[in-house]
């Protein structure tokens, strides 16, 4: 294992491949409401989340996702001539790829990216799984408008590891967004696609976490299983002593009962919560 800046992460695995490409534009205009613009630094993404709607998007091959990450090389120039062009907005960085993975630390598209944004005095909303994060708290410290968020679906790292084999530990992420809320950033945590409790983990102890370091806000969403999802879930899950309490990840009715659970006690801690209308379907009553 590898140590940096504190967090501990996997070596490059051998049979994953790095390509490098030069982009013409790297602003998108983003569909959600809450975001005007969203960059992402990559191509793909090392962490291969068994769950992530991205290769539905892109229609590729999930068993081949997170074998692979392209280098978007040009990204912060294209960006700089962008920000000069384009009006003012919110930018998501980033909603298609973790723009702190491990080739972020030597390629640092991310952080040139952030200096572009600070200089043109950009809004921004940062959200990753990996302590590097940490690495540009100097730049984020400097914008007038930010917020920072850690992706935290479960506090259960045995599920973690079954479902984000190669994404950072529980831990790492809670540390990292406690540094940065002691930096007096607001931070959220994205608890996406929301985990079933598994090893007795109660909503209360979730929401005490999330109070215990800082979190301002949390958003959720349920899980899309398109595309492949639910069958790959399954097979990994397969033998496990978890299978049984994670395979309701896509049971939105027990899930809407547990994040209902989660959001009651979030905002009793003074901590925002949205997205959890989500789980509600045409039919569906509490």
């Amino acid at each position: 294992m590898q140590e940096l800046l504190g967090v501990h992460v996997p070596p490059p695995r051998e049979d994953f491949v790095v390509r490098e490409t030069f982009v013409e534009s790297a602003l998108r205009k983003d569909p959600l409401p809450h975001l005007d613009y969203s960059f992402n630094p990559y191509i793909g993404c090392y962490h291969g989340c068994l769950f992530c709607y991205v290769p539905r998007l892109l229609q590729t091959d999930r068993a081949a996702w997170g074998s692979s990450v392209v280098v978007k090389r040009n990204a912060a120039n294209v960006l700089a001539k962008e920000v000069r062009k384009l009006p003012r907005g919110l930018v998501a960085i980033s909603t298609a790829t973790d723009p702190y993975q491990f080739v972020e630390g030597q390629y640092r598209i991310t952080r040139h990216a952030l200096e572009v944004l600070l200089r043109a005095d950009w809004p921004i909303s940062v959200l990753s799984r990996s302590g590097l994060m940490l690495r540009d708290l100097d730049l984020f410290t400097r914008f007038r408008e930010i917020e920072v968020g850690m992706s935290i679906p479960t506090l259960d790292d045995r599920a973690r590891a079954l479902l984000e084999p190669w994404a950072p530990p529980i831990e790492s992420r809670l540390r990292c967004l406690r540094e940065l809320a002691a930096a007096g950033l607001h931070t959220f945590v994205g608890f996406a696609p929301a985990y079933p409790p598994t090893g007795g983990t109660t909503a209360e102890e979730i929401a005490d976490t999330f109070a215990s370091i800082g979190v301002r806000e949390v958003f959720t969403r349920p899980l899309d299983a398109r595309h492949g999802v639910r069958e790959a879930i399954r097979g990994r899950l397969e033998g496990s002593p978890l299978a049984e309490e994670l395979l309701r990840l896509s049971d939105r009715g027990y899930m809407g009962d547990f994040v209902a659970r989660i959001a009651a006690r979030c905002k009793a801690r003074g901590i925002a919560f949205r997205g959890d209308d989500a789980f509600r379907h045409p039919g569906y009553r509490r």
